[in-house]
């Protein structure tokens, strides 16, 4: 063998080593997945309406919402709304809600989710049998999620449920704290990017029982890349009033009144990010 054809033959193999080294060589890692992870939404409504009740005198306004997760399983957030100045007194018209919880995973895909969640009226409050009621109201939830099934139950922490103290039959202030609320929801996709929704609900307030209710909601969600628009038939079995006294009618400053219950037709919306 000459000299030019040894030296060919030791290029060659190791071009051929550097091939299969490179070949062979292991990946680079996977960046590790972030301990805390975000998402939001901006949402328009045609009406805001909390356990089927009408929160801006059946009027539109704009929502926001932003959700922190740690791999842990805590989770964060904040929630804003426009309200009707009729729902909350001399308020700013405005609703800010911040929570937390944990959602512990169970058996068969399913989790169970314990939190709080604190609703706050800027500003808003009203002076009843002389003392200052403020609307600000708590609440623990106990919930458990399987694929597209929900069951939740509330119970309000806090002394007052959304500023509800005042008997409206006997005039005397009473103590709200321990309402319960328990809902059923069942949200399953249809078709890729279409997603029934279904809600049942039942509201018990402590010691204002003629403003019990229960409410219903059935309704679609179309997803189309980061937007979400949803149509949904609401109704809340709320009284207008009772033997001549008014129950769920929220009341202007100029004394006009609007009833905040029944039927309503609910549209929406949402761009995540």
């Amino acid at each position: 063998m000459t000299v030019t054809r040894i030296l060919l033959s030791s290029l060659m193999l190791a071009a051929t080593g550097g091939a299969l080294a490179a070949d062979t060589a292991p990946a680079p890692a996977p960046a590790p997945a972030p301990d805390w992870t975000e998402s939001g939404n901006v949402t328009v409504v045609s009406d805001y309406l909390f356990r089927g009740v009408s929160q801006t005198q059946a009027k539109p306004t704009a929502q926001a919402n932003l959700d922190f997760t740690h791999a842990s399983g805590f989770y964060v957030g904040v929630f804003g709304s426009g309200v009707s100045h009729a729902a909350y007194n001399n308020g700013g018209g405005a609703e800010l809600d911040l929570y937390g919880g944990y959602r512990a995973p169970l058996a068969e895909g399913s989790t169970l989710d314990a939190g709080v969640v604190t609703y706050w009226f800027p500003g808003a409050h009203f002076v009843a049998s002389g003392k200052d009621i403020k609307y600000h109201t708590q609440d623990a939830k106990l919930a458990w999620n399987n694929g597209a099934l929900n069951v939740t139950g509330w119970v309000t922490l806090s002394k007052y449920w959304f500023g509800f103290t005042v008997d409206p039959f006997s005039g005397q202030r009473v103590d709200t704290r321990g309402s319960t609320y328990a809902e059923v929801n069942w949200n399953p996709e249809l078709a890729p990017g279409l997603t029934l929704n279904l809600h049942g609900g039942r509201q018990l307030v402590r010691n204002l029982g003629m403003y019990n209710f229960y409410d219903l909601k059935a309704g679609v969600t179309k997803t189309a890349g980061n937007w979400a628009f949803a149509a949904a038939a609401v109704y809340n079995s709320g009284h207008e009033s009772r033997n001549g006294t008014p129950l769920w009618v929220f009341y202007n400053a100029d004394g006009s009144g609007k009833y905040v219950a029944q039927k309503r037709l609910l549209l929406t919306v949402t761009r995540n990010f």
